[in-house]
Formats: C-alpha cells, sequence, structure tokens
C-alpha cells in the first residue's frame, strides 16, 4: 500500500469512505456555523459595545457618528482585504467550485478569509446577507475532506453541495429547507440516495450547533388567522409582489455581474459605505442584512416612511453589490418581501376588507424567496422555518409560491 493510498484512504472500502466524508461534513459544518455565530457576537459587541439579544436597541445604544464611523472603517477595511485578495487567490463560488472538481481546487486559507470577512462587515452594519459565507465554508470543508477520502468526481460534487446547505443549516437551524435549497439550486438530482445524504447531512449540522446558536425561530411571530378574505389576500399579494421581486432580483443579479473587483474597489465599496453610514446614523432600522427591520415589522412596529425604507434598503444592497462587497440577499429579501406584503394587506383593509398583517407578511416574504431564489419549495419551506410556523399556515404559503412560480415562469419565457 503507497503511501498516497494512506492519505486518501482509498483502502478503506468506497462505502465506509463516503459516509465518513457525510459524517464529518455535518459534523464540520456545525462547527461552522457556532464559528459563523461566535464571529458575529464579537464583531457586534466590539463596535457597538453592548451585548444584547435586541439588535435595534442594540445599534439605537450608540450615537449616530459612531454608527457612520462603524460603517465606514468596515467598509474601507473590506475594500482593501478584497483588493488584495482578489489580486492572489481566484475566488470560486459553490457551483463554481463543483464544476472544476479534479481540476482545480479552491484556495483553502483564501476562501475561508473571504466568507468570514462576510460576515464580519454584517455584523458591523452592512446590508448584505450573511448567509453566504456558511454556505461558502461548508461546501469548502466538504470538498476538501471528500478528496482526502479518496471519492469520486461525481461523490465530491455531491459532498460540496451538502456542505453548502448543511452551512446553512447550522446558522439559521432549518435542516429541511436547507436540503430542498440543495435539490433546488445546486444541480443535485432528486435521487433517494442523494437526498437520503443530503439529509443527514443537515440535520447533523443543525443538531451539532443547535446547543450555541440555539434551535428557536429566527422571528417571534404572533399567532397567524385565516379569514375567508385571505384568498383575496393569496392572490392580490402574488400578482403585485411577484414583479417588485422580480426587479429586486434582476437588479441584484446584474450588481453582482459587474462587481467591482480592480484596484476602482479601493474606493467605490468606501463611498458605498459612506452612503450607508449616513443613512444609518439617521435610520438604524435598515442596519445589518435585514433582519431588525423585519422583526420590527412583525413586531408591529410601522412608520410613514416604511415604503421608502423599503427602497433604500433594497436599492443600498445592489450598491454594495456592484461596489465590491459580497454577501447574500437571501435576508434581506426576506425583509423586502415581509415589508411589500405589509403594505399591500394595510392598502387591501382600506377597502373594508379584514385581513391579517403577518399573512401578509409571510405571503410577502415567501414571493419574495421563491422569486429571488428561483426555488418554490425552498422558499416556502425558508418561511415557515424562519417563523416556527406550521399547519394550516403553511396552506396559503403554498399557495402563493405555486402561484408566483407561475409569473416567474411566463416572464422568462418573454425574455
Amino acid at each position: 500500500m503507497g503511501n498516497k493510498e494512506r492519505k486518501s484512504l482509498t483502502w478503506l472500502p468506497k462505502s465506509i469512505r463516503l459516509s465518513l466524508a457525510v459524517l464529518t461534513t455535518g459534523i464540520a459544518s456545525g462547527l461552522i456555523g457556532i464559528l459563523c455565530h461566535y464571529l458575529l457576537d464579537f464583531i457586534k459587541l466590539l463596535t457597538f459595545g453592548n451585548d444584547t439579544t435586541d439588535l435595534l436597541l442594540q445599534f439605537n445604544s450608540v450615537s449616530a457618528y459612531r454608527r457612520f464611523v462603524v460603517i465606514v472603517v468596515a467598509g474601507v477595511l473590506a475594500s482593501i482585504f478584497w483588493y488584495f485578495l482578489q489580486r492572489r487567490v481566484s475566488l470560486l463560488s459553490i457551483k463554481k467550485a463543483k464544476q472544476l472538481v479534479g481540476k482545480k481546487s479552491p484556495n483553502f486559507l483564501g476562501q475561508s478569509l473571504h466568507a468570514l470577512v462576510q460576515v464580519a462587515i454584517v455584523g458591523a452594519g452592512a446590508s448584505v446577507g450573511k448567509e453566504a459565507a456558511p454556505r461558502e465554508l461548508g461546501a469548502l470543508c466538504a470538498g476538501s475532506l471528500s478528496k482526502k477520502l479518496g471519492l469520486e468526481i461525481p461523490e465530491r460534487q455531491l459532498m460540496i453541495a451538502c456542505g453548502a446547505g448543511a452551512g446553512l443549516a447550522a446558522v439559521y437551524q432549518v435542516p429541511f429547507a436547507s436540503t430542498l435549497f440543495v435539490l433546488e439550486t445546486l444541480g443535485v438530482a432528486w435521487k433517494l440516495k442523494n437526498i437520503g445524504i443530503i439529509l443527514v447531512t443537515t440535520y447533523l449540522s443543525a443538531y451539532c450547533a443547535r446547543p450555541i446558536v440555539g434551535g428557536k425561530a429566527i422571528y417571534l411571530v404572533d399567532k397567524v388567522s385565516l379569514h375567508p378574505t385571505s384568498l383575496i389576500q393569496i392572490l392580490v399579494l402574488t400578482l403585485f409582489v411577484t414583479p417588485l421581486a422580480l426587479i429586486f432580483k434582476v437588479l441584484a443579479k446584474k450588481a453582482s455581474k459587474s462587481r467591482i473587483t480592480d484596484k476602482h474597489i479601493l474606493w467605490t465599496m468606501p463611498v458605498s459605505f459612506i452612503i450607508l453610514g449616513g443613512i444609518v446614523a439617521f435610520y438604524p432600522i435598515i442596519m445589518g442584512n435585514g433582519q431588525v427591520l423585519a422583526q420590527w415589522m412583525f413586531s408591529g412596529g410601522t412608520s410613514e416612511y416604511l415604503p421608502i425604507l423599503l427602497v433604500i434598503k433594497g436599492l443600498i444592497v445592489c450598491l454594495l453589490l456592484w461596489s465590491g462587497t459580497y454577501g447574500g440577499t437571501l435576508t434581506p429579501s426576506f425583509t423586502l418581501g415581509v415589508g411589500s406584503g405589509f403594505l399591500l394587506t394595510r392598502c387591501l383593509e382600506t377597502f373594508g376588507l379584514s385581513l391579517n398583517p403577518n399573512l401578509g407578511m409571510l405571503l410577502g416574504a415567501t414571493i419574495f424567496l421563491v422569486t429571488t431564489l428561483d426555488a418554490p419549495l425552498t422558499g416556502i419551506a425558508l418561511v415557515l422555518g424562519f417563523t416556527g410556523q406550521g399547519g394550516l399556515v403553511a396552506v396559503p404559503l403554498i399557495l402563493a409560491g405555486l402561484l408566483s412560480r407561475i409569473i416567474n415562469n411566463r416572464w422568462k419565457k418573454k425574455q
């Protein structure tokens, strides 16, 4: 038996190596979720000084000047980091890493630092999602582990996808939705074996991270009640929110595709963060990935400026992505959907209809996620998982998701 065989463990039976890859990927992704959780808390404590579970209270507890300075400093430091990193390392997306298995391996250190900086800037108040980082770290570890275990290329590709889903499951504690995410968005075939492997990695990852991350729903939402008029609410919101979600999806995609990566990033990112800093100095509610704004609305918060705040939130996300910032759009999409659903429900109530605002917010979030992720099952499952809802509430969300999918497909055919 050669040294190379011992290193890759190819002397072990294939089934044992695959089982080891599944178990180690699940555990590693759970640890990644814990790491991201602690890093986020550390950055928030370092920059805002108060350890509290109420993020809005934490942002409000410091002066407008401090919020501005924190955001600007984060933007300047991140721009320098990404400028020098991208001069030395070719950053690979999860899909690209899957395609290049056996041909090119990602730079482990460079990709890891790239992901961790995404978490750090969200902790400092940047308006992008943090969910891309644990997905990338999970995929990175899964790819490395499966390579060391000497798995064949198709199995290594599967494990990379599993790692991405497991990372998402660990941070947000949504293993079922994460399983659907892998199947719907990462090109994994709907085979019984694949589904079983994905389920094990996502649930194991979520279980490992739960003692630290917590197993409760991310958003506290009051009981949702259904009325005879809920069908009207579903139809109207689907018709009006889907185009809004499509607009955001197109803008965010264009911004990401034209992202600044050359030397100009040294001024485009700082300028975009200065703009963000100027806004959050007066309106701290739009700081971060959108969780604060969404929870504020779920808790009954409202403002005559809410439509403007939502538009600014969406545009800032796109501006940051274009300027060179890396990050996700999942939580921003969720928040924009919550706000759109709330506002349209209030508009419908002016016609004398008895409607549930919470249902409207859940419907809006579902429609936005179904559209931006291009994954109807994942979008529905994420909303239910994020808010701890279930039972009959799932029925209107499923209906809205399916109707939104039909509209999306018709729009695609016209392109």
